[in-house]
């Protein structure tokens, strides 16, 4: 028979829902895939770019909200 949980235990689940469901939404998004053809029709946020031209920001997908990879130079 499993042991029950200590009642410390058990009040600090009982009373962080917010925190599991943070923790659960952000191992979701590490499954996510990162290609542009995944992401294909969802919402994405431009690259922000610098005066001097150079990329600071990656793609977003905004409806999944994960960075999109961008494909090698070359």
């Amino acid at each position: 028979m499993p042991e029950p949980i200590a009642a410390s235990i058990r009040a600090e689940l009982d009373q962080t829902p917010e925190w599991w469901q943070q923790q659960y939404d952000a191992l979701v998004r590490k499954q996510i895939p990162r290609t542009p053809e995944h992401h294909a029709g969802h919402d994405l946020a431009e690259p922000i770019r610098s005066w001097g031209g150079a990329t600071l920001t990656r793609p977003w997908c905004t409806s999944c909200g994960v960075p999109i990879e961008r494909a090698p130079d070359g």
